[in-house]
């Protein structure tokens, strides 16, 4: 179905600003290991639709949802009263009015680069001026084997290593320290059938940052996930912002000029030394072809004999 734009030109959109990254010196890549960088306003940043609305509370936890409360973006650092079953950082729910239940959800923990989020929010606030905008409140039902083909193919075409496994199906990253893993929920049961998690570059125990998306969730947000995650390009930090084990994975974002040689200053002796080599040679005396005498070794010609005077008689 040919998705149909609602026409918005009677509302003003949301300005909300990206993060300062005037203090970002490194590029890091892949853009799984960049990290937050602390600061959740990129994840924000794309919700500039009209039917949005902010809300928060003293806690420091925000929240953005949609004026009938349908669909809601969260941020949830400190125990929520309006969230109280959030177990991670980051909450992207859809739910049905009446009656009231959550349809699909999806969830980041700490260390998730905002940038990723951000990929799906863009998604959503797209879908609200469209027809697709029910997607994000309809229970779909469970992705049909099509649609998670699609999905596997976005991480092959990044050359990822994709291997469907009966009721469990995953990609490998060719670093190998992102995996994403589907769990058939025909077979295991409905609930978080799509996890990602990226390991510790370190080698330590505890990832790096982990996602879940529940079963009912539509495939076109799950593709967003995997081309967001396999986009090579790298992501700006303030590189004293990054894990230590993630440091090696940075460049510096405005590498150093390099400075041209400047020619070496020669010495007073050298000076004297190449003054002298300039200074004007003798001048040497010739020697005729016929001689075979140099001129220093020629004896002077004999004296004319006396002249002789001659008397009269």
């Amino acid at each position: 179905m040919t998705s149909t734009p609602t026409d918005t030109s009677g509302f003003a959109r949301h300005e909300r600003p990206l993060r300062d990254t005037s203090f970002d010196d490194v590029l890091v890549a892949p853009c799984y290991l960049a990290g937050s960088a602390g600061d959740p306003a990129d994840a924000f940043a794309p919700l500039t639709h009209h039917y949005w609305h902010d809300m928060s509370d003293e806690l420091g936890n925000f929240y953005i949802t949609t004026r009938g409360s349908q669909l809601r973006v969260a941020f949830v650092p400190e125990t929520s009263e309006l969230m109280p079953d959030a177990t991670a950082l980051w909450q992207i729910r859809a739910r049905e009015d009446w009656p009231p239940r959550d349809v699909w959800s999806a969830s980041f923990t700490d260390d998730t680069p905002p940038e990723i989020i951000a990929a799906i929010t863009a998604e959503l606030d797209t879908a609200l001026t469209t027809d697709r905008g029910r997607e994000l409140y309809l229970d779909r039902g469970i992705a049909d084997d099509e649609d998670i083909a699609a999905v596997w193919e976005t991480f092959r075409a990044a050359n990822w290593n994709v291997t469907p496994a009966g009721f469990l199906a995953h990609a490998v990253s060719p670093d190998e320290l992102a995996v994403v893993a589907y769990r058939d929920p025909r077979r295991v049961g409905r609930g978080d059938a799509w996890r990602a998690v990226v390991g510790d570059p370190g080698g330590g125990r505890r990832p790096l940052w982990e996602a879940s998306f529940h079963s009912a969730t539509p495939a076109w947000v799950l593709r967003v996930f995997a081309a967001a995650m396999t986009d090579p390009a790298p992501i700006s930090r303030n590189g004293a912002s990054l894990a230590v084990s993630c440091r090696s994975y940075a460049a510096p974002l405005h590498p150093p000029v390099p400075v041209p040689e400047r020619p070496a200053v020669p010495t007073p002796l050298e000076v004297a030394r190449r003054q002298q080599r300039q200074a004007t040679p003798p001048r040497t005396v010739s020697v005729p072809r016929w001689s075979t005498s140099t001129a220093t070794h020629q004896l002077p010609p004999p004296p004319s004999p006396p002249a002789v005077a001659v008397l009269a008689r």
